[in-house]
């Protein structure tokens, strides 16, 4: 009985902590775009400052291109530069990075067309996130199966 109950509880914590950190609803991704009706690129560099007010290329910053209902996503490269193709539309582009100001620019895409467009960032000065939300999730359960593995312990102990 007692293992039923603890069974019980343990579900119930995990499934409250699932609806936490919305693991359990699907999460929108960023759509890809194979260039099948035509479309256009966009190209730039990211570039932001550094501690030393110097400027220097921003590597693995996101670059979303969102037109419509549809979001498209690229990642920069260790030179900063990031490119990606998109159907022809109006689009909202725009650049994140973690300790960095977010910076939008609008760009109008033809069929063939090649937009270039470079941002160069500021520091937020906010801290950065040491967890990511996955993380803290992770270290969450690994907390309460340690929890619960010690109790077990001591109840056998106790007997």
């Amino acid at each position: 009985m007692k293992l039923v109950r603890s069974v019980i509880l343990v579900t119930a914590v995990i499934a409250l902590m699932l609806l936490g950190a919305k693991l359990v609803a699907a999460q929108s991704q960023p759509q890809q775009y194979g260039g099948g009706g035509g479309g256009g690129m966009i190209r730039g560099t990211v570039l932001g400052f550094n501690m030393y007010d110097q400027l220097e290329p921003i590597t693995w910053a996101s670059v979303y291109a969102t037109g419509g209902h549809h979001t498209f996503v690229a990642y920069s490269s260790s030179g900063g530069f990031y490119q990606m193709f998109v159907p022809a539309g109006l689009y909202n582009v725009t650049v994140t990075q973690p300790g960095y100001v977010t910076y939008s620019n609008s760009v109008a895409v033809s069929d063939g067309s090649t937009n270039s467009i470079n941002f160069v960032l500021e520091q937020s000065h906010l801290p950065v996130p040491e967890f990511q939300p996955n993380v803290t999730f992770i270290v969450m359960v690994l907390t309460l199966a340690g929890v619960l593995l010690i109790r077990r312990r001591s109840t056998k102990r106790s007997r």
